[in-house]
């Protein structure tokens, strides 16, 4: 099930609302500006099939039969902002601030120029060129560097693929 996105313009704490990003089983990122007007990635905790935008267009409600879970999986998406707003790592993203509003969570992420290995890969292969070996080695020691910073931390990054690796342009 997809839910709508914040409206375009609308502020969140101090960073105004560009547009979507992208939308998962468990969150919508958006593109949006700081006060200072910096670019800022912000990732929204809105669990498909568990909650949905209320009647403001804004507020999200955790549907009666799924209150208890997404209670405890706010609580967890909460948990990780405060534990990856403590981790300076160049292979993992760098959380600004973390807030509740509007019924939910939200991870002030610094925005990435880039795009995912899934996308990157499709445009290869769309020009009849395979993913370089030397890049994949590349991007893959980066990865697990990564990883281990974040497993130092006590967590687990439970859905690691494609869609989820993202490549910056530098």
């Amino acid at each position: 099930m997809s839910h709508p996105p914040l409206p375009e313009g609308f502020l969140l704490e101090d960073c105004r609302i560009e547009r979507q990003l992208s939308q998962g089983g468990f969150s919508v990122v958006y593109l949006a500006h700081d006060a200072a007007g910096k670019a800022v990635a912000i990732k929204e905790y809105l669990p498909a099939g568990m909650a949905h935008r209320g009647a403001d267009g804004v507020g999200v409600e955790p549907d009666a039969e799924h209150r208890a879970a997404f209670s405890n999986g706010l609580k967890c998406f909460f948990d990780e902002g405060r534990i990856l707003a403590g981790i300076e790592h160049p292979n993992v993203v760098r959380v600004l601030n973390f807030f509740r509003a509007n019924g939910t969570a939200y991870l002030v992420m610094r925005y990435e120029e880039g795009e995912t290995l899934k996308e990157h890969a499709r445009r290869l292969l769309e020009r009849g060129e395979a993913v370089p070996e030397d890049f994949l080695r590349h991007v893959f020691v980066r990865l697990l560097d990564g990883l281990r910073e974040v497993h130092q931390h006590k967590m687990l990054h439970l859905d690691i693929k494609p869609a989820n690796i993202y490549v910056r342009r530098d």
